[in-house]
C-alpha cells in the first residue's frame, strides 16, 4: 500500500501582508478568546486543498505544475477585508481577504484544480472562496466576544497596498498536537506584469 501525504497548493503572502496580518493576530490575542490562531509560518492563501496524496504521485503533480505555473501571471491582491466561516452567528474560523478577486486569480486556482485532476484528485463541490485562515474557533463565543471580536477587526490597520502574490507552493501538512506544521515540498515563482 502506498504512503500518502496530506497536501496542498497556496501562494505565500508578500512580506508587508505577511507583517500586517501578524501583528492584526497580536491585537486579536489580547481579547484572549477560544481562538487558536495561526502560527506566523502557517499564514497563506491556499489555490487547492488536495488531500491524501499517493506519495508515488507526488512527481508527477509536481511537474504538471511547474508547466502550468510557466503559464500564468501572479495576482496583484488588497488584502482589505475579514470575515468567518460558515457563520459570523457560528464562526469556525476567522479569515482574511480581498473585496476583489482579479481574473488572474481565478485562473492560476482553476489551472491549479487541472493540474490536480490529472493524478484522479476531484475538486471540492463547495465554491472557491479566497481567504487567509488567522485562527480557528475552539469553543462557541458569546455575543460580547462576538462583538469584541468584530469591534477589533475593524479598528484594525489593515495592509494598505496592493501586492503581486507571486510565490506558489505545494506544502505538506504534517499532523502534531500543538497544530499542523507545513513544509515545502517544492516552491515556484510566478511572473508578475
Amino acid at each position: 500500500m502506498s504512503e500518502h501525504w496530506r497536501c496542498f497548493v497556496a501562494l505565500d503572502l508578500p512580506a508587508d501582508c505577511h507583517a500586517q496580518l501578524l501583528a492584526i493576530q497580536t491585537e486579536l490575542r489580547h481579547l484572549q478568546l477560544p481562538i487558536r490562531w495561526s502560527k506566523p509560518e502557517n499564514l497563506h492563501l491556499t489555490l487547492q486543498f488536495l488531500g491524501n496524496v499517493p506519495v508515488d504521485q507526488l512527481p508527477n503533480l509536481q511537474k504538471s505544475l511547474r508547466v502550468a505555473l510557466t503559464t500564468q501571471t501572479a495576482p496583484i491582491l488588497s488584502c482589505n477585508m475579514w470575515g468567518y466561516f460558515p457563520a459570523a452567528s457560528q464562526p469556525r474560523v476567522v479569515w482574511a481577504g480581498f473585496e476583489q478577486w482579479p481574473a488572474q486569480l481565478l485562473q492560476l486556482q482553476q489551472a491549479i484544480v487541472a493540474c490536480s485532476s490529472q493524478i484522479g484528485i476531484v475538486a471540492e463541490d463547495r465554491p472557491w472562496h479566497p481567504h487567509i485562515t488567522l485562527g480557528y474557533v475552539n469553543d462557541r463565543l458569546t455575543k460580547q466576544q462576538l462583538e469584541a471580536i468584530a469591534s477589533q477587526l475593524q479598528a484594525s490597520q489593515w495592509p494598505a497596498r496592493s501586492a503581486a502574490y507571486s510565490t506558489c507552493q505545494l506544502i505538506r501538512s504534517v499532523p502534531q498536537p500543538q497544530g499542523s506544521r507545513y513544509q515545502a515540498i517544492e516552491t515556484w515563482s510566478i511572473d508578475h506584469a
